[in-house]
């Protein structure tokens, strides 16, 4: 059932008050704040279908309602306004990036912590490198009955020794499926989708336990990582905290340590296609951990080819609208400030 024009113009208003006030919105608060020409009563049981639709939600049986998940997509998608940085932010941002910043890494930092300054959430920004660890090949030694080798190829040879019974036959076919997919990938290359598909892969032609898939793919996933800690940066961690969703201590605790382990970083930013400011809303990201959050996250470019990317985290009641005119302010910045250091080199 599509959405008419009374009910587009009620879910923005819930919306944009929910934003503001993080509380449970009612048909008196949308009434008094928005010129709408529409009773309270009316009101409410739009409300109430917008609800039956899956745009909004009811905490509580007394309590106003709250977008959900699809709610805020249909928001993002097709209500958000055009938000119109100030002058004096623009500015700001420009003068801070002017100085072609000799090394990219300083540079990307620095954007990162200004946009955490602009948006008043917490920012994760990838810098490019020239330099990315390579799947090559990989091999699976059985050592004994119940021991099995994994030798990795990148520009190095890495091994671990895993606890596996498994034959020859076994070990050669769960590296031809990694070698398969894998081979030529870099860490950036390699999504939850791929290691999922993956794992499915081996699970539905080899008899083998779950541990074991888990184990080897972790042992790829970490070698080809090794040495990359510098490539992400985080801003302004802590102010994932002053928002309300994140009050219960068990909550805030996950969250933080999510924010401080950068391979779930990375793989959280790993670089999409496309180049507009993209947003994923509670669950519609993989991690559990996300589930209450949205992440919006743009490209940055050189040449025409994304090198990189700078990613906002906050509640899923954001201010989306300011957050996707600041990302794209600042994707625009250091789209010019790569290309003034790639020139310079």
């Amino acid at each position: 059932m599509e959405l008419n024009e009374r009910k587009k113009q009620i879910l923005q208003a819930v919306i944009d008050e929910y934003i503001s006030s993080a509380e449970p919105v009612g048909s008196r608060a949308v009434s008094k704040k928005n010129d709408l020409g529409l009773s309270s009563a009316t009101i409410r049981n739009e409300m109430a279908d917008l609800e039956e639709m899956g745009y909004l939600i009811q905490p509580h049986t007394s309590a106003g309602r709250i977008p959900s998940d699809a709610g805020y997509r249909f928001y993002v998608n097709s209500l958000m306004r055009r938000y119109q940085l100030g002058l004096e932010a623009i500015e700001r941002l420009q003068a801070e990036l002017a100085g072609r910043i000799s090394r990219l890494d300083r540079a990307v930092k620095r954007a990162g912590f200004l946009a955490a300054i602009l948006t008043d959430y917490t920012t994760v920004i990838s810098a490019p490198t020239s330099d990315k660890t390579e799947f090559k090949k990989i091999d699976l030694v059985p050592m004994s009955d119940s021991a099995v080798m994994l030798v990795l190829v990148t520009d190095t040879v890495k091994s671990r020794v895993i606890s596996a019974k498994l034959g020859a036959a076994e070990c050669d076919r769960i590296a031809s499926v990694l070698n398969s997919r894998l081979a030529g990938k870099t860490a950036d290359d390699i999504s939850y989708d791929t290691i999922q598909a993956i794992e499915n892969e081996i699970r539905a032609n080899i008899e083998v336990e779950p541990k074991l898939v888990i184990n080897t793919l972790n042992f790829v996933y970490d070698s080809i990582t090794e040495g990359d800690d510098s490539e992400i940066y985080i801003a302004n961690a802590k102010s994932i905290l002053k928002y309300p969703e994140y009050r219960d201590p068990d909550k805030a605790r996950d969250m933080l340590s999510f924010l401080e382990d950068k391979q779930k970083l990375r793989q959280l930013i790993a670089a999409p296609d496309g180049d507009e400011v993209m947003a994923k809303i509670g669950k519609e990201n993989e991690n559990e951990i996300l589930k209450d959050s949205s992440i919006v996250t743009v490209n940055y470019s050189l040449d025409g080819k994304a090198v990189g990317k700078v990613g906002v985290i906050g509640p899923k009641r954001m201010d989306y609208a300011k957050v996707f005119a600041s990302l794209d302010l600042i994707s625009h910045e250091i789209n010019k400030l790569v290309g003034y250091i790639a020139d310079d080199t």
